[in-house]
């Protein structure tokens, strides 16, 4: 899941709910949302979609605008199995770059192909974290944990010590979204700070557009104004490419078509297949790889 290309390995990669939650039907699965958060509000098949639909039927499809909005609700919007293949792609992506580059194996395809990992783990992020009216602490304490236990696997696999490995980016922006959300002066600040001490040390992990590729991703799914979801959308058509902007021409374009395919292909299958991963399963198994591919490089 790393390597930006500019000689420096990287990395792509991982509320408190209402009171009053609802249990809402989502292709079979039920799922606990909060009655404050209704992200694209349910479509006529039944799936919860994440982004609030504007006033009626008839006034979504009276528009260029309304029309996009729904066929972006049917692109972006994912059941808990449809995520799930999304992030095993993504998983595939990251090891076939993490192995072309721990084995300097110089392969440009293996590269370009690993380019869509990142994007593709950023966007389940979101929509993930928009089940909650707010980003709940203890799962980013388990972001921050799991990050640590990474980095030691991080650096056997040939990585700088003191380059963040990619959970750290997920754990720095989720702890700066929270921060945020607070409105408090000082946890501002903090906010601040820490983007400024993660800068130097995110060099193989995208590093502050990584860190805005994340911060879209949550907002776009949270979004409940068409017009912001529409500029959202349109953010990231051109963070994507962002991401691998100052490797080269081919890795920007590259990042952003492997996500594309993948998000286009996914959301016309597999919408009543339920979960099938563990929870913690990708960022133990990001660790593990890494350590694995060290020890065989050795």
């Amino acid at each position: 899941m790393n390597h930006n290309g500019s000689g420096k390995r990287s990395g792509r990669l991982p509320g408190k709910i209402c009171c009053r939650s609802v249990c809402s039907r989502w292709s079979g699965i039920w799922s606990v949302t909060c009655r404050k958060r209704k992200p694209w509000a349910e479509t006529d098949t039944g799936r919860q979609t994440l982004m609030t639909t504007d006033n009626t039927n008839t006034t979504r499809n009276d528009s260029l605008a309304a029309r996009t909005d729904t066929w972006l609700q049917s692109l972006l919007v994912w059941s808990p199995g449809q995520r799930d293949i999304i992030k095993t792609v993504a998983l595939v992506l990251m090891v076939l770059d993490h192995i072309n580059l721990i084995f300097q194996l110089k392969q440009e395809w293996m590269f370009l192909a690993g380019r869509g990992a990142f994007p593709l783990f950023a966007l389940v992020w979101g929509l993930n974290l928009s089940r909650h009216a707010h980003i709940r602490q203890p799962a980013i304490n388990r972001l921050w944990g799991w990050g640590i236990i990474a980095q030691f696997a991080y650096y056997l696999a040939g990585f700088p010590w003191y380059e963040g490995n990619i959970l750290f980016a997920f754990a720095v922006a989720a702890q700066v979204l929270t921060w945020c959300e607070t409105r408090s002066g000082w946890r501002t600040a903090a906010a601040i700070l820490l983007m400024a001490l993660w800068g130097p040390l995110s060099g193989t992990s995208y590093g502050i557009a990584g860190l805005l590729m994340l911060a879209v991703s949550h907002r776009l799914y949270r979004a409940e104004d068409r017009a912001e979801r529409l500029a959202l959308v349109a953010c990231l058509l051109a963070v994507i490419p962002a991401l691998n902007l100052a490797t080269s021409d081919a890795a920007a374009v590259a990042g952003l078509v492997m996500t594309v395919l993948t998000v286009g292909l996914v959301s016309c299958a597999g919408k009543s297949l339920p979960r099938f991963w563990p929870g913690d399963f990708f960022p133990v198994f990001y660790a593990c790889h890494l350590a694995v591919l060290g020890v065989l490089a050795l």
